[in-house]
């Protein structure tokens, strides 16, 4: 786990470093990341539309859904994200 979290972090750094990153830049290696969580784990970007909204993620395991994901770009602080 703890090598999927470092892999994770050395790529935010380099997508940040770039300059020119949105928020959708860093979710490869995000989804990466949550699939890492354990087997069978499937993490989908931008998937159709749910009862609770449009999440960013929709994390399943075996088709059954686990939770929804939210992301943030990384400069955002994160009391003001929690207010949209």
């Amino acid at each position: 786990m703890q090598d999927a979290i470092n892999t994770y972090l050395r790529a935010v750094r380099q997508t940040h470093s770039a300059g020119d990153a949105t928020e959708h830049s860093y979710r490869p290696a995000f989804k990466t990341l949550v699939e890492s969580f354990g087997k069978g784990i499937r993490a989908t970007n931008e998937p159709k539309r749910v009862a609770c909204g449009a999440p960013d993620f929709i994390v399943a395991r075996k088709d059954v859904p686990l939770g929804f994901i939210e992301c943030k770009d990384v400069d955002v602080p994160l009391d003001e994200a929690e207010k949209t």
